[in-house]
């Protein structure tokens, strides 16, 4: 589990016939003891993430009119959906060592979330919102249109257009919380001789897998951040988003370890998260099918 590793290695430096390789050594930054206080650096790189998102959200709802009421409820909605759905799908992949350790369960704090269970969680949370704000819409089309509020006031602005705001904070929010897991070191890579591979404990070199993760969320915000205000049509900077966070996400667990005791749980050769990943793909492309026939037909946009 997370921070169970606390020794460090130096730089490993070799050479032959003038070549040098270096290595990242081990870390593990579980907790940081600053006198009688003790910090959990992954919990305070998730909290950093959430108020950094909140005010990126805030910020990009603005300018789309959105009553920042409406945003901070939905901020918080989508918070505790994305934080119950993280946390109990990362509990199911791990049933028997909660089951013998039930103290743990809700120490989100020290590591133990995970990506789609928060994601469908939070994605659930703000559709549900939504719903509320657009009783007079039929319940499976009201995030696709612009609806009217319980006092009758037509909304502003569509939900699909809410989730284009908030997708640049959903990208820096994973840059962010991964640099988190990286102080941890809690994703076990797979074992290689790439010169900027982590030298474990035991001795042996692996991908830097936390590190992977951080980066393509950076990308990801640097570029989501470029196209906010270019791609105009409702949802298709959210769709885009969820493309490519599914398939990089997807390619880059291969790097994962698969036979160790930290490794994750995988079924047919997939992880979890790539069975999803596939799951959400293939969801989108069949949603952008039929989106011409079925949203156009009864919305008329």
């Amino acid at each position: 589990m997370a921070g169970n590793y606390k020794d460090c290695r130096p730089f490993l430096i070799s050479g032959e016939n003038d070549t040098i390789d270096l290595m990242i050594p081990y870390f593990s930054y579980s907790q940081i003891q600053i006198g009688p206080l003790t910090l959990y650096p992954w919990g305070l790189f998730l909290g950093l993430a959430f108020l950094i998102g909140s005010w990126l959200v805030f910020r990009e709802s603005a300018k789309k009119g959105i009553e920042p009421k409406k945003v901070f409820w939905l901020i918080i909605s989508v918070f505790l959906g994305g934080m119950i759905g993280s946390r109990l799908a990362f509990l199911l992949q791990f049933p028997q060592y909660y089951l013998v350790h039930p103290s743990e369960v809700f120490r989100v704090w020290a590591g133990g979330l995970m990506f789609y269970g928060g994601f469908f969680g939070a994605l659930i949370a703000g559709w549900l919102y939504w719903n509320k704000q657009n009783k007079g819409t039929p319940f499976l089309l009201r995030p696709f249109q612009k609806g009217r509020s319980k006092k009758g006031v037509p909304l502003a602005i569509s939900f699909l257009q809410i989730a284009d705001a908030v997708t640049p904070a959903l990208a820096l929010g994973i840059f962010i919380t991964r640099i988190g897991c990286s102080l941890i070191n809690d994703h076990q890579g797979a074992i290689t001789s790439l010169p900027w591979a982590i030298q474990w404990s035991d001795g042996t070199l692996r991908h830097p897998v936390a590190e992977y993760l951080a980066l393509n969320g950076l990308l990801m915000f640097l570029v989501f951040w470029f196209l906010r205000n270019r791609l105009k049509k409702p949802g298709q900077l959210f769709i885009v988003f969820l493309f490519w966070y599914s398939v990089s996400r997807f390619l880059l667990d291969f790097t994962r370890a698969i036979d160790t005791p930290l490794a994750d749980p995988h079924y047919f050769g997939l992880f979890v998260s790539q069975w999803l990943g596939l799951f959400v793909i293939i969801g989108l492309t069949a949603f952008l099918i039929k989106k011409k026939t079925i949203i156009r037909r009864f919305l008329l946009i």
